[in-house]
């Protein structure tokens, strides 16, 4: 029988795309989830972005730190990527009261196949400013089964494309 790893067990190993750039995470995620903010979906280009986030004592970068580049994309949030590859290896939250740093899901290891470790405890778990999801898109994810917040999570919960 397969038991569940415990807490403080916890490690995630992650890049960014070329290697050049790598970190661990310890511990439980603070959060799991997609992210369908303007400024996420403008720098990846995608729908939506999954993030997974840790306390920030807790994904230290262990290789390629002169490396990064960092930009302050707003007032919240420091965003710092690859110089070689360009792409995002995590982001520094600059809000006082929450802290913390986070990554996309698609950066962390892999198996032979191709298939992101430990996805389980990974995977996402809500949605975040799904009020700026595009409306096309929106109804992709209105069946998913996860809670879809406004825009941070704690906020107003989103139910079926309308705010409630």
């Amino acid at each position: 029988m397969e038991t569940e790893k415990n807490s403080e067990q916890l490690k995630f190993e992650g890049s960014c795309y070329c290697g050049a750039c790598q970190f661990i995470c310890e511990g439980k995620p603070l959060f799991r989830t997609l992210c369908h903010c303007s400024i996420c979906t403008r720098i990846s280009g995608g729908v939506a972005v999954p993030f997974v986030g840790f306390a920030n004592e807790s994904l230290e970068v262990t290789k390629g730190l002169k490396n990064l580049k960092g930009f302050k994309a707003t007032e919240r949030m420091e965003r710092f990527h690859c110089k070689t590859c360009s792409s995002n290896v995590y982001n520094q939250s600059l809000l006082p009261d929450r802290l913390f740093r986070d990554t996309s899901l698609m950066n962390f290891k892999r198996d032979d196949q191709g298939r992101i470790i430990d996805l389980d405890q990974l995977k996402a778990g809500s949605h975040m400013f799904f009020s700026e999801c595009q409306q096309c898109f929106a109804d992709i994810f209105k069946t998913d089964g996860l809670v879809k917040f406004s825009t941070m999570p704690g906020s107003t919960v989103i139910s079926n494309g309308s705010s409630k």
